[in-house]
């Protein structure tokens, strides 16, 4: 019994020594190693609107929106006051950049500005539906007249947009905190991200 007891534990400790051994063989990987797999990651952006070369491009992980831009090449009219070159891209992301409308296309339709208020005026600077305001250019004010919102749901749609980039689509502006599906209800045809 006792040699038996013996071969058993000596079973054991040869288990763990090979073990062991087998984790001190093979190679760890060291925090450089780590950073170069890191390194190698990219994410991919879809741009479009106002670019010369729209299309997909796969960058680096840590990669900023004007990293995009410099490749897609902006155009002569793309509105470069509502974009934030420093914002951080995500995988997967769509960036629409908008276009700006000339100042002679404001001034042969002068019926909008004086009796449509503030979100005509806008939609004809912006080129966005008569009473439609874009929610990727839009300001505090101008947000404000959009029914359902108040100033400081309209800052967390600011806040949002520069966190997250512009809105693909009307609907996602649903993601911001405190807008849910009866606000967004209220707001729906008052609202675009057109470009």
């Amino acid at each position: 019994m006792d040699r038996k007891l013996k071969l058993v534990w000596l079973g054991i400790l040869g288990i763990l020594l090979a073990v062991a051994a087998v984790k001190f063989l093979l190679p760890v990987k060291s925090p450089d190693d780590m950073e170069l797999i890191s390194g190698n990651r990219e994410i991919v952006v879809y741009i479009t609107g106002a670019v010369d070369n729209p299309g997909l491009y796969r960058l680096p992980l840590d990669s900023r929106l004007d990293d995009v831009l410099k490749l897609a090449v902006l155009s002569t009219n793309a509105d470069r006051e509502v974009l934030n070159p420093a914002q951080k891209l995500k995988d997967g992301q769509k960036i629409v950049v908008p276009y700006i409308v000339e100042q002679s296309e404001q001034e042969s339709n002068p019926a909008a500005l004086s009796n449509g208020g503030q979100a005509k005026q806008s939609a004809v600077k912006s080129g966005n539906p008569p009473g439609k305001v874009n929610i990727n250019s839009a300001g505090l004010a101008e947000l404000d007249t959009i029914p359902g919102i108040g100033p400081a749901l309209a800052q967390r749609i600011i806040d949002y947009r520069e966190q997250n980039g512009l809105f693909s689509s009307p609907e996602e502006i649903q993601n911001v905190s405190g807008i849910g599906p009866k606000t967004y209800e209220k707001m729906a045809d008052y609202i675009t991200v057109g470009y």
